[in-house]
């Protein structure tokens, strides 16, 4: 454990809190499973499980419930949650300001993303920004669960949905559209259709779980004759099956088109463009190194993508 880690962040129910412990506790709130705070934190599971024990039994409470869906915060974690959140939030700035020193852009800005977008920013350059500016790191949250920028979970995120919160600021950078692609082999092998009403006997595949609620699922599953022969949340699933050639993909432009296993069979005009939405958390706002990295962000999304004609049968 590092001398900074050691060194007491706060007070908490009358006993001294080492920043450690509470980055503990705060990625097992981010995550909820043990797994998933070991990975985020660059530890083993065994070595968090332990110090969440050890938290609890210092102060003599239960922080978390186990429960088959993961761990859920106890009533007891609820209640001590917002200074938590205050004493995480207070070091990350106070690290953060010692790392910077004269240089206002080293910094680490947290931006909260889907796994697609976060692969297309990476292709498009994104992180040319750390090779420009030495002290600048980017951590790119990834998933399909919105964190929460109020509480400080980012710094920045891109969100298909505008912020609800007064407190955040957003604004749209781009219209996503989605189209179907395929791979090369399944076109080959299966036909190409005409158009978006000629898919009767094909094979498809279609965001399900918590993303089954978007358009272009329920579109594409109620067609006439096709088979779904995978529903999955998981993008880089979708995409890897697309690419072993089982089925057709609804897919964003801008991410499947710098793809070059995939082709575009067809546009999806009947699936309304979707506003990109750049959201900020307002005191991340007063950081230089967020305000360039949203700047930059925007640009990405402002640059016209390589034009891609629909195959040809």
């Amino acid at each position: 454990m590092s001398h900074r880690g050691r060194a007491a962040a706060g007070t908490l129910a009358g006993m001294e809190l080492a920043w450690d412990d509470v980055r503990v506790v705060m990625a097992l709130l981010h995550t909820r499973s043990l797994a998933g705070a070991a990975r985020r934190l660059g530890l083993d599971r065994s070595t968090v499980s332990r110090r969440v024990g050890a938290l609890e039994r210092a102060l003599d409470q239960t922080l978390f419930l186990r429960t088959r869906e993961g761990l859920r915060p106890a009533a007891a974690l609820e209640r001590l949650r917002p200074q938590l959140e205050r004493i995480d939030a207070d070091m990350r700035a106070l690290v953060e300001l010692a790392r910077r020193g004269d240089d206002p852009l080293a910094d680490t800005v947290r931006i909260a993303t889907t796994e697609a977008l976060a692969g297309f920013l990476v292709e498009r350059g994104l992180l040319e920004a750390c090779t420009q500016h030495p002290g600048l790191a980017i951590e790119l949250l990834g998933g399909n669960r919105p964190l929460d920028l109020a509480r400080g979970e980012a710094d920045l995120a891109l969100r298909l949905r505008g912020a609800r919160e007064a407190s955040l600021r957003s604004r749209s950078i781009a219209r996503i559209e989605v189209a179907l692609f395929a791979a090369p082999a399944y076109l080959q092998r299966r036909g190409l259709p005409r158009g978006d009403d000629d898919l009767a006997g094909h094979d498809v595949l279609v965001p399900g779980g918590e993303l089954a609620a978007l358009p272009e699922a329920r579109w594409l599953a109620s067609r006439a004759g096709v088979r779904v022969v995978l529903r999955t949340s998981s993008m880089p699933a979708l995409l890897a099956a697309a690419h072993a050639g089982l089925g057709l993909a609804p897919l964003s432009r801008p991410w499947a088109e710098l793809d070059p296993g995939l082709q575009l069979v067809a546009p999806l005009p009947k699936i309304p463009a979707r506003p990109l939405w750049l959201v900020l958390q307002p005191e991340a706002a007063r950081r230089p190194a967020v305000r360039m990295i949203a700047d930059r962000i925007a640009r990405i999304f402002g640059q016209p993508s390589p034009p891609r004609r629909p195959a040809r049968g």
